[in-house]
């Protein structure tokens, strides 16, 4: 597929100050960040790596790390302090450890190879040390848990009373688990694992009022589901967004809780982000990667999503942290996407045919529910597969999903008698086609055609109903239109 691309790349921050100052103990006094690692029985030469959570990603730590021959022993220092959340000792020959890093800033680890994480001792930390020993107590039944679900995997049937069995031993075990999370977290309320137990956990749904109608308390509960999906989250603690929990709980509100539309996902994110405006970091972190994200989407409507975070909160000066020459990109992608954006009239243009008539890209929908226009260029080799198929369904279901095509040659230069050969040749002659080489505008500007094939799909309002759909999915999504907004 031939690529007339032009890509808006986001510039993001870099290190993020932590707000957090609640702690129920006195940090030591020294300065910066120092950590002293022994791993016992680590291979000669191996190197130990400091990485940290980010949103979805781990990160290395720029550090000043050295190996203590005399001590036996990695020193891992920085000038400043590092950000609280949770990070990792990262070798190239097994898995990473994880500890905290959060009041206390000066301490030590000692832990054997290769069980990286499984017995770790902490001096200097008791946050550490804490948690170290609430995962030892844990093990045993997370052990047992593995060891149930590989009798469960042996079963022909998990469905037989012994499967059943096997589910109710493991849900056992699950709910201790969780007790002793609970217990956890009234033991330690400052502690970061705290806030992350809390964010593991979903909101509890009432029932509905009783003045509620029976037919409307699905609807409700769900409602009150989504506006509190994030009360057991504390949106000003940024230590989250150094954990891997913040983006696991950000993910399964923008991919189960919201439904899958532009409205509501934009509502959902616009409330989402009036709750973390207390906390720099996760504010700018919502905002980017959920530009990002729809930015990147492929999904029909999915634009209209980042274009409404570019101009609420890129152009009106809330992303503080963006360039100028980033938020100028941004304004100039808002603009080409906007006039285009599902339910808007795109801009007329007209073309030849192949008998020299101008022809209007708004023809079709005089007399049709849909037109179908698509830009190709007989050397793009999507195109030369794509276009029999195309031809096809046109052929088969034009009359009864009442659609016209507009197929506009979209190769810059070519001789008009080449673009006819293609088509005498292919028998693509019965619907409309014109030779985008002359045209009354810019239409590539106007409708951002930037790569080809490139579909859209208007109504007989001339309005767009989708646009970049592939030729295979142009039937589902007519039939499903259909049934939306046509059906009795």
């Amino acid at each position: 597929m031939k690529r007339y691309f032009l890509f808006v790349f986001i510039a993001f921050f870099g290190v993020l100050s932590t707000l957090d100052a609640r702690r129920n103990q006195p940090a030591e006094p020294q300065g910066g960040f120092e950590l002293t690692v022994r791993v016992h029985g680590y291979p000669e030469g191996e190197t130990l790596r400091l990485g940290r959570y980010f949103g979805a990603q781990t990160l290395l730590v720029p550090d000043t790390a050295v190996f203590d021959e005399r001590r036996g022993v990695f020193v891992f220092r920085r000038d400043e302090p590092l950000e609280g959340g949770m990070y990792l000792l990262v070798s190239h020959s097994n898995f990473p450890a994880e500890f905290i890093v959060d009041e206390y800033q000066h301490f030590s680890i000692e832990m054997r190879y290769p069980e990286f994480g499984v017995d770790m001792q902490f001096t200097g930390s008791p946050e550490n040390q804490i948690f170290a020993d609430f995962n030892a107590s844990i093990r045993p039944l997370h052990q047992e848990i593995g060891e149930l679900r590989r009798q469960q995997g042996e079963l022909e049937d998990r469905t037989s009373p012994e499967g059943q069995a096997l589910n109710e031993q493991m849900q056992a075990i699950w709910t201790t688990i969780h007790e002793m999370q609970t217990q956890f977290m009234n033991d330690n309320p400052q502690h970061l694992m705290t806030a992350v137990f809390r964010a593991q956990r979903d909101v509890e749904v009432p029932e509905a009022p009783s003045y509620i109608p029976e037919d409307e308390q699905n609807n409700w509960r769900y409602n009150y589901w989504k506006r509190n999906f994030f009360n057991n989250i504390d949106l000003t603690d940024s230590r989250l967004l150094r954990t891997p929990i913040f983006h696991q709980r950000l993910t399964r509100f923008l991919d189960v809780v919201l439904m899958p539309t532009p409205d509501s996902i934009i509502s959902g994110l616009d409330h989402l982000i009036s709750q973390v405006r207390g906390d720099s970091a996760l504010f700018q972190y919502v905002i980017w990667y959920t530009t990002d994200r729809f930015m990147r989407s492929q999904i029909i409507g999915h634009d209209a999503i980042w274009v409404h975070l570019v101009d609420r909160y890129y152009l009106t000066g809330d992303a503080f942290w963006v360039s100028e020459a980033t938020l100028e990109n941004f304004q100039r992608a808002a603009d080409r996407a906007r006039p285009l954006l599902i339910g808007a009239t795109p801009a007329e243009f007209m073309s030849p045919d192949l008998d020299g008539r101008w022809r209007s890209v708004f023809e079709g929908t005089r007399t049709n529910r849909y037109t179908v226009v698509i830009f190709w260029d007989s050397r793009c080799g999507f195109c030369r597969r794509m276009m029999p198929i195309l031809r096809d369904f046109y052929n088969e279901r034009r009359e009864d999903l009442d659609f016209e095509v507009f197929a506009v040659y979209f190769r810059m230069g070519d001789t008009e008698q080449d673009w006819r050969d293609y088509l005498n040749t292919n028998n693509m002659t019965n619907w409309i086609n014109v030779h985008g080489g002359t045209s009354n505008i810019r239409f590539d500007q106007y409708w951002d055609v930037n790569s080809v094939p490139t579909f859209f799909i208007l109504d007989n309002q001339r309005r767009i109903v989708a646009r970049r759909i592939n030729v295979e999915h142009i039937e589902p999504f007519i039939q499903n239109w259909n049934a939306l907004h046509f059906s009795n």
